[in-house]
């Protein structure tokens, strides 16, 4: 049979590498069905096993295999390769932003080969790989929107997690109600990271971290500093707020000066002491009289360091992860910012109007030029509509 665009030819002595091996049965694993030859098929599968072929024979032509991209070789491998696409965009071959779909077809390839145990850790998101790839066109294939399912995906399993934390271990499930209270917020409200969060670099007030007192449960609005550096309040959609108020019941903040989303790491909260007491203080043995460092911060009403974005960026990894949900961009997780777009793109099918409010956009201008398309996928269907009564 002619060899299709998603096949995995064999070596030069017949026999399979193991990297083709697993980019078949990646492939298995993302298909719609099979052709006539029992090939793979699916719009994905076609797409980026066209891309999984080019770089298996790429491999090939230098004699490696997939346990070359599991050692420290891994991300100079993925470098290289990046740089190839990188020659084809200088050559007018493809454009940017296909050169970065073709990486991101790669990386999620090695993203499953981690979770099939067949790798490590994925070599194609380490800054090494990543910045050899040339700049990318702006537009929507370049940005992460969060599907329904990945929202659903994510808040069913945040909510389970922190739901077993409170029932085993009550006032001390901190870690899983914060984080769900933050998936919530980010997955329903439609704000942008910077707005919640600390910014290391932006002592601006709004740019330190949402505060207790700046939320308001009953009336379901928070205040916040918007990228129009207006402080002002926000909607706080009733399945956001619903997480706030249990992780509120487990935080028990001490005042509203109290961060709804604390770090949780330990030397930031040692340092917040610090700044107040003074260096010359043995914090340590003051938390450790105290029965630990955020006993400590209450006893003293001393309250902790808001978690930063890049923080949060940890913890959406590690959730991503954890409930095992499939990211095929170049990122391999769910970002902050992808919250934002899929549920105001979703409201944005459903309303226009409604879809720039909770977006916060000045102009309606700006909520279509964001999801125009959405626009575009509309029109497709009524054009779809009006040519089925043509012929």
């Amino acid at each position: 049979m002619e060899p299709t665009e998603t096949a995995v030819t064999p070596g030069d002595d017949g026999q399979q590498t193991s990297l083709q091996i697993a980019a078949e049965r990646y492939l298995r694993s993302k298909s719609t069905g099979r052709d006539d030859d029992g090939d793979p098929t699916g719009a994905y599968v076609d797409a980026a096993g066209s891309e999984l072929r080019r770089f298996i024979g790429w491999m090939h032509a230098r004699g490696r295999d997939l346990d070359d991209l599991a050692g420290d070789d891994g991300p100079l491998v993925m470098r290289r390769y990046a740089e190839r696409l990188d020659d084809r965009v200088t050559a007018g071959g493809i454009a940017g932003s296909t050169a970065n779909s073709y990486f991101s077809y790669l990386s999620g390839f090695l993203t499953y080969c981690v979770r099939d145990d067949r790798l490590p850790t994925n070599p194609a998101l380490t800054n090494a790989a990543q910045e050899a790839l040339p700049a990318g066109e702006s537009s929507r294939t370049d940005q992460q929107f969060w599907t329904t399912e990945q929202r659903r995906q994510l808040v069913g399993y945040v909510d389970h997690r922190a739901a077993e934390a409170v029932d085993e271990k009550g006032f001390d499930a901190t870690t899983e109600a914060r984080d769900r209270a933050l998936v919530r917020v980010l997955a329903y409200s439609a704000v942008r990271g910077a707005e919640v969060l600390r910014h290391p670099k932006d002592d601006r007030e709004g740019r330190q971290g949402l505060r207790w007192g700046d939320v308001d449960l009953e009336g379901q609005t928070m205040r916040i500093l918007g990228k129009d550096l207006h402080l002002g309040p926000a909607a706080l959609p009733q399945k956001s707020a619903v997480g706030l108020e249990r992780w509120q019941a487990v935080q028990r903040p001490v005042s509203e000066d109290w961060p709804v989303f604390p770090t949780g790491h330990a030397p930031s909260k040692y340092d917040a002491v610090r700044t107040v007491l003074g260096d010359d203080v043995d914090v340590a043995n003051l938390a450790s009289e105290a029965g630990g460092i955020d006993s400590l911060l209450r006893e003293r009403d001393l309250a902790p360091p808001s978690l930063t974005t890049e923080g949060a960026r940890t913890v959406m990894k590690r959730l991503t992860t954890e409930a095992g949900i499939e990211v095929e961009d170049r990122a391999g997780y769910l970002q902050l910012h992808g919250a934002r777009r899929g549920i105001v793109g979703e409201v944005y099918r459903r309303d226009r109007g409604d879809a720039q409010d909770l977006a916060r956009h000045k102009d309606l201008s700006t909520t279509h030029a964001a999801y125009q398309h959405i626009d575009v996928e509309e029109q497709t269907e009524r054009f779809d509509d009006h040519l089925s009564n043509i012929d």
